[in-house]
């Protein structure tokens, strides 16, 4: 009886060894060989890893010396259907290789506001597709070159550029801005990027047409971009454009070859401001421009300068207008005036400072700081700590504060409670209730709260609370020249009517020159 226990213990036990063993060998043919692949995995180096996870494609993070395009081409804009199929492919590869002075992401803000009266995030925190071009190839010096794109600021057209990541272009962007107005940077116009062997931006240039260059290099000393500026010398010439009324001044002008829509918007405008065109514009009335043109080599330069603009009608009578300039091509008082120096914009607002010099746009932009697509609410303009700030209106001011991203602030309300709002302040020279006028001093520019550098940023809410553009706003430095620029204003007047008397009679003996011969000393007047 016991032998017969101990057999069937015995049977027992090594049919259970060889059902263990079965299971072993199924378990492994299922999948435990992967246990052994996975420990084979872990045990590689981290490097490796990442080299076995990344496709046979360039890497995102190579410099652009070391990126080899499948084909040579220069710079071409792709489709908006060939984008909605890429949609933020970029951008988060952009993002997620941007280095440690420009964030990925929007960072935590302290006691950030219940209303950022500057600017605000997309919702959603979206940012703008971006796609590169496929292929380019740096020039002979080392540059990759681009251009402006339609509707979209700098930074967009720089994402373009295959190499160029995030970090670099708010790099550039942040460093050319107090310098050049990118408010007037237009679609086509051409730059150029060079790379350091670290893939660092070694040089970033800058080139609306082809005598203007504004350079930004990297000194060695101390890592940063610094900006210079090279303007080619360019011969002057003047012209004047004459004609007769048929309907419009506007029609007119637009049915003449030699006035483009700058010279056709400015003149309109300043000449509507003296003129009743809609009760006394008359059919034959008559209008004279200058001009002033720059070339470069035979080469027209854009850019043309209305330097003198006059209506004479049967109805209306005469009027005309001239330009003035500071010394400071940027200076706020750069506009047309009546011979008495009163300022042809009609109900304007005053401008906030005496020079102008837009560092950052009102609408869609990337924030210079976070390197997000936010809205921004108003216009920054650069200047110096401690420049004067200005109210653009008469009113009352009802708030003086400071705020963790708007820094030290003033709001006026107006009249038609319209308000305006001025950021970034050093001091104030009002406090609340303070009744102001238009120009008078109200604050100093500063570098407070949330900012990149010295700058005024200028909200106006409109009184539905509406956020207005204030470049679109009619602004004005003054109504009227002060006594400070009459002397100078006279002057340039006086030097104005002497050109339009040269040219006119210039253009008097070229008309006749082209006629045919002319008496033997017709050709003595102007010698080549």
């Amino acid at each position: 009886m016991y032998n017969e226990k101990k057999n069937n213990a015995t049977v027992l036990v090594f049919s259970a060894v060889i059902l263990v063993l079965i299971l072993l060998v199924v378990f492994y043919k299922s999948g435990g060989g992967e246990i052994s692949e996975q420990k084979n995995a872990e045990q590689k180096p981290a490097e490796q890893m990442k080299t076995d996870e990344k496709p046979a494609e360039t890497s995102p993070e190579m410099s652009p010396k070391e990126a080899k395009p499948a084909n040579v081409q220069t710079f071409h804009e792709t489709s908006p259907q060939d984008d909605s199929h890429r949609k933020n492919a970029e951008m988060r590869e952009n993002e997620e290789t941007a280095g440690d002075a420009i964030p990925e992401s929007t960072p935590s803000e302290p006691q950030k506001e219940a209303e950022d009266i500057e600017s605000a995030e997309i919702s959603g925190g979206a940012d703008v597709e971006i796609v590169k071009d496929k292929d380019s190839v740096a020039d002979s010096e080392g540059f990759l070159h681009g251009k402006i794109l339609p509707k979209k600021g700098i930074e967009e057209a720089l994402l373009k550029v295959p190499g160029l990541q995030l970090k670099h272009a708010m790099e550039i962007s942040n460093a050319i801005r107090y310098d050049v107005d990118l408010t007037q940077i237009k679609a086509g116009e051409d730059f150029k990027v060079k790379f350091d062997k670290e893939g660092n931006v070694e040089e970033f240039v800058y080139y609306p047409d082809i005598v203007t260059f504004h350079i930004l290099k990297r000194d060695p000393a101390e890592k940063k971009l610094k900006y210079t500026a090279k303007i080619l010398p360019t011969e002057r010439r003047f012209r004047i454009i004459e004609g007769k009324i048929d309907s419009t001044l506007n029609e007119s002008l637009v049915k003449r070859d030699d006035v483009t829509r700058n010279i056709r918007a400015v003149t309109v405008g300043i000449l509507e401001c003296i003129v009743s065109f809609s009760t006394d514009a008359r059919k034959g009335d008559e209008y004279r421009i200058l001009v002033e043109d720059r070339y470069y080599k035979g080469e027209m330069v854009p850019g043309s300068k209305v330097l003198y603009a006059s209506y004479r009608g049967k109805q209306a009578g005469f009027s005309e207008a001239f330009r003035y300039e500071d010394e400071d091509p940027k200076s706020a008082f750069n506009a047309h005036y009546t011979d008495k120096g009163k300022a042809l914009i009609p109900s304007a607002m005053r401008l906030p400072l005496d020079t102008i010099r837009v560092t950052s746009p009102f609408g869609m932009r990337r924030h210079p700081i976070t390197g997000r697509m936010v809205n921004h609410h108003g216009v920054d303009y650069g200047a110096p700590v401690g420049t004067p700030v200005y109210a653009v209106a008469p009113g009352k001011v009802i708030e003086v504060k400071q705020t963790p991203l708007g820094g030290k602030q003033i709001t006026i309300n107006h009249a038609d409670n319209t308000k305006t709002y001025y950021l970034h302040l050093s001091a104030f020279n009002v406090k609340v209730g303070t009744v102001v006028s238009a120009r008078q001093r109200i604050a100093s520019v500063g570098n407070t709260g949330r900012s990149t550098g010295p700058h005024l940023h200028l909200g106006i809410k409109d009184p539905k609370g509406n956020w207005l553009n204030p470049l679109k706003v009619k602004m004005i430095a003054t109504p009227q020249l002060d006594s400070k620029r009459m002397p100078r204003f006279k002057k340039q007047m006086s030097e104005i009517l002497k050109l339009l008397d040269n040219t006119a009679q210039y253009q008097e003996w070229m008309r006749k020159y082209n006629e045919g011969p002319q008496p033997g000393d017709f050709y003595q007047q102007y010698k080549e």
